[in-house]
């Protein structure tokens, strides 16, 4: 592996790197480090230090304190508080789901449903029929089981569910009073179930149904008889069976179209369900047209009911009915009247609701049951940001669902089939649902095995003029950007970086759009290298994000100025801090840092050091350092052999910009500061900067930090500086080669590369000695002398056994290749070194001949680190 190499690609050698010499075993290294490159850990890299991906909090998003279906923007939108009083006076006959379970072919023109419902019968024929007295007559109620129709034939005392005489569907007179009898809990008592207590000499099944209340005796009789509604009729208010009497449907209609006490109607409605249960009502196709008529004129009764409990008991059995049409948008806002409030939460996880309902969502359609889906996934969205209910509903199967209507969706918009207000509304409740769905991070994967990435990218590519849709989706992307797999997903998406620029220009005031937007696209090239090439090479790429840079940066000092106290706004500085991590990442490829420093490098810097110097930012630690980080990666590649490399032009504005941060109290800050002095400092008007300046004692004063991240960067600008025989007096007065020493004493073993810059350090600032003595005190040089020898002890410190061992898995550490790197500079020095104390000893003894200083050959000068 080329040890110019990092994770990220091919980079030019850094200022501190010691230049490339090929030897048997460097070879044997490079084929050893490409093998473990992978798990390689990049911090033990210095160059991985030197030019890293910028990192950034995701766009904070407040939770609303209110549930609400739409925002303030939004205009002409559909109500979020409504009145269900008119499906107590709609009773056309329900649609309900073909047995054969076909789909309903859409007409070409696409007209939206009337008031009146249509019912769709087995036989796929569409026809509406209202509730008349004389319509209900002609129509003759079928068998609801053949298991009724069986039992028929063997009980001859048993009613039968085909004879019935037809019901007078009218309701009752206002004169009636609501009966009194049986609406209290206390009067509906329960017994134990035994042939003893049974009036009919057989066991009642149950307790709390109408055929028990008869029989409490003779003293409610009187209660019994002054309701007309219960008496005229008694003749299928209950059916015998074998097992005594049960409770039929017809029967608990009659009760709950007359019962007002919510306690009583709530325990009658769970009896309605059973009776449904238990007579094989649950299935769409075996529930007549005139039986789902009187079972929703019944319940529709109560839909006005404020009892949330009482509520969702009717949506139950709406849902079990499997209605559509008027009747499905109906139960769709029921539940979301109810989910409305967090208060009634616990109030899903009972029985087989929420099963229930996303089993009704998946028969419905955006495109057809717009209204409903506006309302259901409304109510999905506000019943997902409690985190128990967004699990449950999750396993019901709700995302892929979601996605196939998105794509019903994104299908009808390519195929340019007319979408209707009602339908861009229920996109608008999906696409803030599958936001909700996004922050459980087990879904990831699914997002991606789904393909609701795609779809989601092409819903935004398809209605780039819809801020709100595009606002939601834009909340999805920047969360689940976060993750690898979807980074990978959403960059696979066609154009998609074409569709970020078309965001950016369409939306450049919008902060909410542009700070996630943004944010996504600097996770998406942070973790792709061919996306920095792709998103680089479309149009405008870099020009766009500087138009936005400046917009943003204008609206901040306008808002400080407008302020008294000077604060800067966070919001606009969000959106800042992730346009120009886009940049510091993009610039992790070397191509592209060098061709946004040819082509863009002026506007970048002056751009950047508006912000270091201005006062309203430099309150904004994480601006501030956005800005150092990315000056960081793009002053990498700078060149001092070239004068018209812009950051040659600039460095003195830099330096000037930056020098405050090489003193400030945030060590993240301090760090990039002198990472870009260790770039710039490869050049000598950089160098002779330091020295004039405070900047110099700044930097021997770090070397008494413990601060492993801050002793490297602050020892890997002393590699340059000592370039100059004047920086290198400046360090020996200041006493910094005691404190170099003392830092690889210290932290030395802990980190091979910190030693290693140590070493190298050393080795530049005596390198034109002719005598060490002059440069270093004979304390210092016996204090170097034996920190080498026991740190080049491979065997002391590795454990290696002799060459008859096996230290193949020792070779391949990680730590081991780092100490390697090591060892080539600390060898050199310990020679170096060595050979003037022997050439000491020789010439005191008079024994030797007086050696020659070392060949300049071997002289590692400043222009080696360039």
């Amino acid at each position: 592996m080329d040890k110019n190499r990092n994770f990220f690609g091919a980079a030019p050698l850094p200022f501190y790197e010691p230049p490339s010499r090929k030897t048997s075993a460097d070879i044997i290294n490079e084929a050893r480090l490409a093998i473990r490159e992978s798990q390689m850990p990049q911090d033990n890299s210095f160059a991985a230090t030197s030019i890293k991906p910028l990192q950034t909090k995701r766009p904070f998003t407040p939770r609303d304190k209110e549930r609400l279906l739409f925002g303030k923007k939004i205009k002409d939108r559909p109500p979020s508080s409504f009145s269900l009083r008119y499906l107590q006076t709609d009773f056309s006959v329900p649609p309900s789901t073909p047995e054969d379970g076909a789909t309903r072919k859409r007409s070409e023109t696409r007209q939206q449903r009337s008031n009146s419902l249509s019912e769709i019968s087995a036989d796929g024929k569409i026809f509406n029929l209202s509730v008349k007295e004389s319509a209900a007559q002609k129509i003759r109620l079928p068998s609801l089981d053949l298991r009724l129709s069986h039992q028929k034939k063997k009980y001859k005392n048993a009613y039968s569910l085909d004879n019935l005489p037809e019901e007078n569907e009218a309701t009752s007179p206002r004169g009636v009073q609501t009966r009194n009898a049986f609406s209290s809990p206390q009067e509906r008592t329960e017994s134990a179930v035994s042939s003893s207590h049974s009036h009919f000499g057989r066991p009642s099944k149950k307790i709390q149904n109408l055929s028990q209340c008869l029989l409490l005796g003779p003293q409610n009789l009187d209660r019994i008889f002054e309701n007309r509604h219960i008496v005229e009729h008694s003749d299928n208010l209950f059916s015998q069976s074998e097992g005594g009497a049960a409770m039929t449907i017809e029967g608990v209609l009659a009760l709950l179209a007359e019962e007002r006490d919510e306690t009583v109607v709530i325990r009658l409605l769970d009896d309605l369900y059973e009776c449904m249960e238990r007579d094989g009502l649950l299935v769409a196709s075996k529930v007549a047209s005139k039986m789902k008529i009187q079972i929703l004129k019944t319940l529709y009764r109560h839909v006005e009911s404020p009892n949330e409990v009482l509520l969702l008991n009717i949506a139950r059995i709406i849902l079990a009915l499997k209605v559509m049409g008027n009747n499905l948008t109906g139960v769709c806002k029921l539940i979301f009247k109810v989910s409305k409030s967090d208060k009634n939460d616990n109030l899903f996880f009972k029985k087989n609701l929420l099963e229930l309902f996303v089993d009704a969502l998946g028969r419905s359609s955006p495109l057809d049951d717009a209204e409903a889906c506006v309302y259901g996934y409304g109510s999905i969205k506000f019943l997902t940001m409690n985190a128990k209910l967004l699990h449950q509903i999750l396993s019901l199967g709700i995302l892929p669902l979601m996605v196939l209507h998105i794509k019903l969706v994104n299908n009808a918009k390519l195929e340019n089939i007319f979408i209707p207000d009602q339908t861009n509304h229920a996109v608008f409740q999906l696409t803030g649902a599958l936001r909700n769905l996004a922050s459980d991070e087990t879904m990831y994967e699914n997002f991606v095995e789904t393909q609701a990435i795609q779809q989601l990218c092409q819903t935004l590519d398809l209605f780039t003029l819809n801020a709100d849709i595009v606002s939601n989706i834009s909340r999805t992307l920047s969360i689940i950007s976060t993750n690898e797999g979807c980074c990978d997903a959403i960059s696979e998406y066609p154009g998609i970086y074409r569709l970020f620029i078309r965001m950016f220009k369409k939306y450049p005031e919008n902060d909410e759009i542009i700070v996630r937007l943004t944010y996504t696209l600097g996770n998406v090239v942070a973790n792709l290298d061919n996306a920095r090439n792709k998103y680089y090479n479309e149009d405008e790429s870099i020009k766009t994000l500087l138009l936005l840079w400046r917009i943003y940066l204008e609206r901040t000092l306008k808002f400080c100025s407008l302020n008294d106290d000077g604060k800067s706004s966070t919001a606009t500085e969000d959106v800042m801090i992730k346009i120009i991590r886009i940049v510091a990442n993009m610039a992790i490829n070397p191509d592209i840092g060098k061709a946004m420093n040819e082509n863009f490098g002026a506007q970048f810097i002056d751009e950047f050091i508006k912000v270091l110097i201005s006062n309203p930012f430099k309150k904004n630690e994480e601006l501030v350092l956005s800005v150092l980080s990315t000056l960081n990666n793009l002053s990498f590649y700078y060149s001092a052999e070239l004068n018209e490399d812009i950051f040659h032009v600039k460095q003195i504005n830099i330096i000037e910009a930056i020098s405050e941060y090489t003193c400030c109290e945030s060590k993240e800050c301090l760090i990039e500061a002198m990472r870009i002095l260790g770039n710039l400092s490869r050049s000598k008007i950089t160098r002779s900067f330091i020295s004039e300046t405070n900047i110099f004692s700044t930097l021997i004063s770090m070397l008494d930090s413990g601060d492993l991240s801050l002793l490297k960067t602050t020892v890997g600008v002393f590699v340059n500086l000592m370039a100059d025989q004047k920086n290198r007096k400046l360090l020996l007065e200041n006493y910094g080669l005691l404190k170099l020493i003392g830092v690889m004493n210290n932290y030395g073993q802990y980190d091979w590369s910190l030693s290693m810059l140590v070493c190298q350090v050393i080795w530049n600032y005596c390198i034109d000695s002719s005598n060490l003595y002059e440069a270093i005190s004979d304390v210092e040089i016996q204090q170097l002398i034996a920190i080498l020898v026991d740190y080049l002890d491979e065997e002391k410190i590795f454990g290696l056994m002799d060459s008859t061992g096996d230290n193949s898995d020792m070779l391949m550490t990680n730590e081991y290749m780092v100490w390697e790197e090591f060892a080539n500079v600390a060898t050199n020095l310990l020679e170096k070194v060595e050979q003037f104390l022997d050439r000491v000893d020789s010439e005191e003894a008079g024994t030797q001949s007086k050696r020659s200083t070392v060949d300049s050959a071997t002289n590692i000068s400043f222009a080696g680190w360039e």
